[in-house]
């Protein structure tokens, strides 16, 4: 009997001490995993912080977007001699509704227009809302007063442009978004003035479902939306408010929340993980490194798709801006030659065109005549660029001499420099190419006219070519023109880009130019360069690969010769 009792006790014994070492064990198991899910927890909660920074930036983005595309029309077209001289100094309800009226609400997607004048009177009205809204000055919301003051005194002088005034009001309508600038001349001299008072072109956009909508898309919001009440504690926003300050609204969205539903996503594996590690301690490390490397990988998926969020707005940013930039250009460019071929052709079919005499006529055809084909160049000059970058572009080469291109090319723009008294001079180089002729030449054409439209009368143009000794071809024309920055080199490369910094402000043209040519040369394996000075001349050197040299000159470059003077 004594031995019975003296074999339990040791078997208690046994038992606790299991326990003691159990204990210890599992206590640090239970530690463990209560910093674990600590540590999950807080990692969650940053994640959420990161995403929902990143949302309030995109939100804020989207509504920078919408604010520099109002921003960028208004000050366009306030910058505008017809703008000043059918609105303010000479009123044409009719011409003023068809380019800032009207015309803005269908044609630029705005919600409504108006020009107004000293004392807020009211010059010309547009709006897509009601034949009412905005109509009467009286009733105008505090916001709309401050942002028009606000555009008078950012008016800019003669040959420069306002800045624009954006800000946000609300009505009867909802919540709107904003820009005025004051209207002034293209050129120097006294401002278009209204009594004393700079006139202010207003346009707005409505922040309504279907424009929120479209932002939310674009910048990968889901359900942006407007609130009009202060958000709870938690609630992703971005406050929007009047130009004073005052609080207007809030725009809203759903977070994704990424840290939670990572968390979601990870209950099951750590309920696992748990039972296993209480059961088989050998375990516990071989599953917390699989768990590890798990929560790795869900942080660097986020960070994948934070990168992705960032570069997702910076292509939408540009696309937006290059799409403003475009139809802003263009739709100076279009309308110009189109107002022109319309009007005379217009005037001509009626009969008080009968007495006029046969020059006044051969006039109005040569206008019709010379819009017409400023009108196809431009076209032309899109539908190259579009052919080029979609890769249709076919080259049809054949042996000539440059000798030959070089001539045609300055006979071609003989008449532009005669009627500018600038001189056209060429060296001769005796070499056969084998090439495209014509899209050599439309590069040749390309480069004289540039050097002719941004150079003074009087100056000189000259047309260098040599074949160095690598077996390369140099093909430069220099002028003594406004010349360009770096910048306004990189600016007129791109599409649609003109070097607006060094460029006369009404330069034409659809800015394609210098991107043709760089696109032609180096569909022939070539390439072009740029050396420019401000106000002193530029310099664009076209290389011809060795290949497309048949046979080098024989003798160095002839004396410069003289194709053209008029001094």
């Amino acid at each position: 009997m004594r031995i019975l009792d003296e074999h339990s006790k040791s078997q208690d014994i046994g038992l606790m001490s299991v326990h003691r070492q159990l204990l210890p064990v599992i206590a640090l198991v239970v530690i463990f995993l209560i910093v674990a899910g600590a540590l999950l927890c807080h990692t969650a909660q940053e994640q959420n912080e990161v995403a929902e920074g990143a949302e309030r930036h995109l939100a804020a983005s989207s509504i920078s977007v919408l604010r520099n595309g109002i921003a960028d029309f208004v000050v366009d077209y306030a910058y505008w001699d017809d703008t000043a001289q059918h609105v303010i100094i000479d009123y044409d309800e009719q011409w003023a509704d068809d380019n800032v009226g009207q015309w803005v609400v269908e044609g630029l997607g705005m919600d409504g227009a108006l020009v107004a004048g000293s004392d807020n009177r009211l010059i010309h009205h547009a709006d897509d809302h009601s034949p009412e809204h905005l109509a009467d000055p009286a009733r105008y919301p505090e916001e709309v007063t401050a942002i028009l003051s606000k555009a008078r005194t950012q008016a800019g002088s003669g040959g420069e442009g306002s800045e624009a005034a954006t800000g946000f009001f609300r009505d009867e309508f909802g919540l709107h978004l904003a820009a005025a600038a004051a209207i002034v001349w293209e050129d120097e001299g006294p401002p278009p003035l209204d009594s004393d008072v700079h006139g202010v072109l207003f346009f707005y956009r409505t922040l309504d479902p279907a424009l929120l909508a479209e932002s939310g898309e674009q910048f990968l919001l889901k359900d942006l939306r407007l609130s009009s009440g202060t958000p709870g504690d938690g609630v992703p926003h971005l406050a929007l408010a009047s130009i004073g300050g005052k609080a207007l609204g809030n725009l809203r969205w759903t977070s994704e929340q990424p840290g939670t539903a990572m968390l979601k996503n990870l209950v099951l594996p750590l309920a696992l993980m748990a039972g296993g590690t209480l059961l088989i301690i050998g375990l516990i490390v071989q599953r917390a490194y699989k768990r590890a490397r798990l929560f790795r990988d869900y942080h660097d998926g986020l960070e994948k798709q934070t990168e992705e969020l960032r570069q997702a707005y910076d292509a939408a940013a540009a696309l937006s801006q290059s799409k403003s930039h475009f139809l802003a250009m263009m739709s100076h460019e279009l309308r110009t030659p189109l107002n022109a071929i319309i009007g005379f052709s217009d005037f001509m079919r009626q009969d008080r065109i009968r007495p006029l005499p046969t020059e006044r006529l051969q006039e109005y055809a040569n206008d019709i005549h010379a819009s017409g084909n400023y009108l196809l160049d431009l076209i032309n000059d899109i539908l190259n660029m579009s052919k080029i970058e979609a890769q249709r572009y076919e080259l049809h080469e054949a042996q000539v001499k440059l000798a030959d291109l070089l001539e045609q090319s300055m006979t071609l723009v003989k008449n532009l420099a005669d009627s500018k008294t600038i001189s056209l001079h060429a060296s001769k180089l005796e070499v056969q190419l084998y090439l495209d002729p014509l899209a050599f030449k439309q590069i040749l054409l390309n480069l004289l006219s540039n050097a002719i439209k941004y150079s003074e009368p009087g100056k000189n143009i000259w047309i260098d070519a040599r074949q160095n000794e690598d077996g390369t071809l140099s093909v430069s024309v220099r002028d003594e023109g406004v010349g360009m920055t770096q910048e306004g080199i990189a600016a007129a490369l791109e599409p649609f880009g003109q070097a607006r910094n060094s460029y006369v402000r009404d330069a034409q043209g659809t800015g394609l130019g210098l991107n043709i040519c760089q696109a032609l040369i180096e569909l022939h394996g070539g390439r072009l360069d740029i050396d420019s000075i401000p106000q002193q001349g530029t310099k664009v050197t076209l290389l011809l690969p060795p290949d497309r040299v048949v046979c080098g000159a024989d003798e160095a470059p002839q004396p410069q010769h003289q194709l053209a003077s008029n001094q």
